[in-house]
């Protein structure tokens, strides 16, 4: 997909974070592939986990104050956490959820300062700092090449869940993961969508709450889970969706230097 073209798609655009109250499931999956196999290789990845910031609710029918955001984030590193900006921005409470339900408070969030709701896709990234460190066996490093086209992927999420028939109409709190391969590029984001045929094993698609989430070439984190473009207006990972990932390549350097400004001012403390 061109640029012009992915711009004349943002009037079917939908951000990925969800206001909930409880942990949400993952992507849609290939309608001829036991769900149980997305269930499982989901297990294989520790460092996604979800996220919650507390916002308030600008519906004014709404008869909550505010109401509790949910996506998913990726541990890179001890203390730190990748995720989507529109995840976190504005939120007032922000918490990691880790395995076994274990709620992890963070206390800084810097989303990258060029983001722009009203630009989809565009700068979709942001750091969280845990003061209490996350331990994980692995912590996976950032994709720096520019040679992500055609590479096999991997990624996972905690959003609604469904096939590429029905698009995502489920939740129930468990983390799912998949296979595709990136499809198109952009400055700031990467694409896949849903094939028939040469398809993977365990085809898959984002989902709505998967935002955040990681995206892997190898072992490396190569994007973060962003929007889904929809050809036919309803974004909801069917087969005539893409998903998009904000494009780690780009941002190494910004995440560099967030992590250590954070640290160097917490030492100075």
């Amino acid at each position: 997909m061109d640029l012009y073209r992915l711009f004349l798609h943002l009037v079917r655009f939908v951000v990925l974070g969800f206001a909930a109250y409880g942990r949400l499931s993952a992507g849609t999956i290939d309608p001829h592939t036991p769900d149980s196999k997305y269930i499982e290789f989901g297990k294989k990845f520790h460092n996604v986990v979800g996220i919650s910031a507390q916002v308030k609710c600008l519906n004014p029918e709404c008869e909550f104050k505010e109401h509790k955001q949910q996506g998913s984030a990726v541990v890179i590193r001890p203390h730190w956490l990748l995720t989507a900006a529109h995840v976190v921005r504005d939120g007032t409470k922000h918490t990691a959820l880790l395995a076994d339900k274990v709620e992890q408070d963070l206390s800084h969030v810097v989303c990258h300062e060029d983001f722009d709701d009203s630009k989809f896709g565009v700068h979709d990234i942001a750091l969280c700092y845990s003061p209490k460190e996350i331990a994980m066996e692995f912590y996976p490093p950032l994709y720096t090449k520019s040679d992500e086209l055609g590479k096999p992927i991997t990624f996972a999420g905690w959003g609604f869940s469904g096939t590429f028939y029905t698009g995502a109409t489920k939740s129930d709190g468990l983390r799912r993961a998949g296979q595709n391969v990136v499809a198109g590029t952009q400055p700031s984001v990467l694409l896949c969508e849903p094939r028939r045929v040469n398809k993977f094993p365990l085809e898959f698609m984002i989902a709505p709450g998967d935002s955040g989430g990681g995206m892997f070439i190898g072992n490396e984190l190569a994007g973060i889970n962003s929007f889904l473009l929809a050809n036919d207006g309803k974004p909801d990972g069917t087969y005539t969706d893409e998903s998009a990932f904000t494009r780690v390549s780009l941002y190494t350097d910004w995440v560099e230097a967030q992590i250590q400004a954070h640290e160097t001012a917490l030492q100075q403390k």
